[in-house]
């Protein structure tokens, strides 16, 4: 069956096998976007998140990783979008372009620009065309599992000023803290119990020297995913879950006040500094500026700050959904919205086609990257999490190497010549008798 049969009842790419050597190209993507990672984690000035040319020049990392595979391995063949896809495309596009245009000709200078860059590292593994061995599905896990892992005991070092001055700096805060929910995943998932209770034990000193109300949203969003990914989860208990995550976002909203008052004592109790007040200043701003223009704000060209009340200090919006409300009005918003959702859905179901046929340790890795996705999800209802780079191009880091392991239901394997010589790339010469 030539490549172009294939695609046409139903192939989503090629896969080859012992036709093409070494790494597949799905895996020297992963390994890059990891070493951005990692990169990040053991950011303890924060560089990559403070401005610069720096913060930039790190997301070229996989981008000439990509280039590097196709020169390698020339093709004109790339894998069909799914639905999430092309919402992130169309936002992508929307979001880089307004930007760019408010630098170039409104001379705007705190632009969107950290969020959107990032952005398109989500779509390269469109142009992989072979899915990760199962060893390097191994090799993936092991290696998320050390950078949440290295994480979480860069945080408890910080906070316990064993590595002292770093504090200042905030790189181990709300915003990075699904880092700790990838280490607590990967650990729960691959059933390494001493490194479990390790991670607890510093996630629970991280917890007593900074006691954030964040933290403890994002825990129990790694229970809610653990949960809703068993491997006995059937299509029921995901409604349930929705369901409940949907009550209880209306019954939030329904009792602002009254979740303000509450978290207002939560800081007290704890001696946190309260930072109500600040917050719903900022977020009263970015609502103000989204009902001056609610269909497309401002394409994303205008400032991704806003001006606090009380000492007239620009601040992010620390909330990343009103960010893209104010600057992208509801189609912003509503892109964004809509990429979480259809990657959520496409994950869970790719994770249980993954269980059916027996792959065990893709739907794992399925498993770990959701929790870890989710935790980011989290931290951006109260933080900036997108407009920092390096967690913008950890987000859409991770989206790519879920992305690439492929959909069982829909790939089918084009074996051998067929797929060598779709691809342009000549195959072994027989050896001579």
């Amino acid at each position: 069956m030539s490549l172009l049969q294939a695609r046409s009842q139903g192939a989503v790419y090629p896969v080859l096998r012992a036709s093409v050597t070494g790494p597949s190209d799905a895996y020297r993507l992963a390994r890059s976007f990891m070493f951005l990672m990692s990169l990040a984690v053991v950011d303890a000035f924060n560089v990559l998140d403070r401005g610069g040319a720096m913060r930039y020049l790190v997301l070229l990392i996989p981008i000439v990783t990509m280039i590097a595979i196709r020169m390698r391995e020339p093709s004109m063949m790339m894998r069909s979008p799914a639905a999430s896809d092309v919402a992130l495309g169309i936002l992508y596009v929307m979001g880089l372009g307004g930007s760019l245009f408010g630098v170039a000709f409104l001379g705007t200078v705190d632009t969107v620009r950290p969020a959107f860059l990032p952005m398109l590292l989500g779509l390269l593994y469109l142009f992989t065309l072979r899915e990760p061995s199962d060893g390097e599905v191994g090799r993936t896990m092991n290696w998320l599992g050390w950078i949440g892992l290295v994480y979480v005991l860069m945080n408890a070092a910080v906070n316990l000023e064993i590595l002292p001055g770093l504090l200042q700096y905030k790189q181990y805060r709300n915003a990075s803290f699904a880092f700790v929910a990838l280490a607590i995943g990967a650990a729960f998932v691959t059933g390494r119990r001493r490194r479990l209770l390790l991670i607890v034990v510093l996630t629970a000193i991280v917890f007593v020297t900074y006691p954030s109300a964040t933290s403890l949203l994002i825990i129990l969003s790694v229970g809610l995913t653990l949960f809703l990914t068993g491997r006995r989860a059937t299509g029921l208990r995901s409604i349930v879950i929705t369901a409940l995550v949907l009550l209880f976002a209306v019954f939030a909203i329904a009792n602002f006040q009254k979740g303000v008052k509450f978290t207002s004592d939560y800081f007290a109790a704890v001696g946190k500094v309260d930072a109500n007040a600040g917050r719903i200043d900022l977020w009263t701003s970015g609502i103000e500026k989204f009902q001056a223009s609610p269909l497309v704000g401002s394409v994303f060209s205008g400032s991704a700050v806003a001006v606090r009340s009380r000492d007239q200090k620009e601040l992010p919006y620390h909330n990343d959904f009103v960010l893209f409300a104010a600057e992208g009005g509801l189609m912003g918003f509503g892109l964004l919205l809509g990429w979480m959702v259809l990657t959520e859905i496409e994950i869970v179901r790719r994770y249980r086609r993954f269980i059916r046929i027996g792959q065990q340790d893709r739907a794992d890795l399925l498993r770990v990257l959701l929790v870890c996705l989710n935790a980011f999800y989290v931290a951006m209802l109260f933080n900036p999490v997108l407009p920092g780079a390096s967690r913008s191009a950890t987000v859409f880091g991770l989206y790519a190497i879920a992305m690439s392991l492929g959909d069982p239901g829909l790939t089918r394997r084009v074996e051998g010549a067929d797929a060598v010589r779709a691809l342009g790339i000549s195959e072994p010469a027989a050896p001579s008798s």
